[in-house]
């Protein structure tokens, strides 16, 4: 028997809003000021990378929304045409923009696209997080039934440790010689195997299940939520000190924050009841925001580069223009009879049932 639960869930809407603007604004500041701190730069640029490196947490928090919607509506198996509708509303836009952004980035070197197309397929562009959330499809499908039966407390601590070790390996063994492969893997193709993700993946499937069940334990408990957020960031902003790991959402460190604030915003969301029209509008668009606003922080911070030194003001200007385009391309392109299938579907409430609301970009430690 499938019991599917379709509603619209307010607070999933509004956390899906903070965590895509979060993402554009860590990338404005990564665009503005580069992306690695170094000895001798301001210290305003270390702590506007610190920032960055927390408001990171956009990328395990679409992790979370993407299963928590999954669980929520499909709690025993998906409609027959379930992977067919994914792959023609996230998969191919995926595999557009790959083709999109690697004309972009090698337009003058026209050999090489075929290999940098394949790599961006692969994960090598910013679109890599939708790899992730269709290994969440599948996983969600083979294990619904065999996660229920067990403890849930067994089943988060496990995946915790597993989550940990992963990045922990990542984050602390050195990459060992060897060619391309192992280069890119010791770079970023660790990102996509949903080891890195599966804590949240467990949590989430829970959560979704018993929303009600979870909201009430969020109001019950928001006191502790707020002290362990707290708690949660101070190792991250002692880590950050001793410059050895970077600014993003795969370090270690980074799990139990990234934990605490999603659990927060979703505290906060379930007392706010904030609803305007532009926040739907970017909720609507959210995943077409994910796919094209990389594009346009690459444009608009080339031509203030070329034309004004802004200093940090650049950081404003370059998240709202990045916002502002995206959402009327987004709403433009969707226009097209085809449109949806290049930059996802707009229009109505997105990211429902376990799509992907954005991820994060090429080369920036989202």
């Amino acid at each position: 028997m499938i019991v599917r639960k379709t509603e619209y869930i307010q607070e999933v809407g509004l956390v899906r809003v903070v965590a895509c603007l979060s993402i554009i604004l860590l990338h404005s500041i990564q665009f503005t000021i580069g992306f690695e701190w170094t000895e001798g730069s301001p210290l305003l640029d270390y702590a506007l990378l610190t920032a960055a490196g927390i408001l990171a947490f956009g990328t395990p928090a679409f992790v979370f929304i993407s299963e928590l919607l999954l669980s929520h509506s499909y709690p025993d198996r998906f409609p027959k045409a379930f992977y067919k509708k994914r792959i023609l509303m996230i998969l191919t836009p995926f595999a557009c923009m790959a083709v999109f952004y690697a004309i972009f980035a090698n337009y003058d070197d026209p050999g090489r696209l075929p290999y940098v197309v394949v790599l961006n397929l692969m994960g090598d562009y910013h679109g890599w997080f939708v790899l992730v959330v269709f290994q969440f499809y599948v996983l969600h499908r083979l294990f619904t039934k065999f996660l229920s039966r067990i403890p849930a407390k067994v089943v988060l601590a496990a995946a915790f440790v597993i989550n940990a070790a992963y990045l922990a390996f990542f984050n602390f063994v050195e990459q060992p010689s060897g060619g391309r492969l192992v280069s890119f893997v010791w770079e970023r193709g660790y990102w996509v195997p949903f080891l890195g993700w599966i804590f949240y993946f467990c949590l989430a499937y829970y959560c979704g299940r018993r929303y009600d069940d979870f909201l009430a334990a969020l109001d019950r408990y928001k006191r502790g939520i707020v002290i362990g957020t707290l708690l949660a960031a101070a190792p991250v902003l002692f880590v950050n000190t001793l410059n050895v790991l970077g600014f993003g959402s795969k370090r270690v460190d980074m799990l139990p924050l990234s934990l605490m604030l999603i659990l927060l915003l979703f505290l906060i969301a379930s007392k706010a009841k904030i609803r305007s029209r532009w926040l739907d509008l970017i909720d609507s668009c959210s995943f077409g925001i994910y796919l094209i606003h990389y594009f346009y922080l690459m444009l608009y911070s080339g031509l203030l580069d070329r034309t004004a030194d802004l200093g940090y003001f650049e950081i404003p200007i370059l998240f709202a223009a990045a916002l502002i385009s995206s959402i009327v391309t987004v709403l433009a392109v969707n226009k097209l009879p085809f449109g949806k299938y290049i930059l996802g579907r707009a229009g109505g409430r997105t990211g429902r049932n376990g799509s992907p609301g954005l991820a994060a970009p090429q080369k920036a430690q989202g």
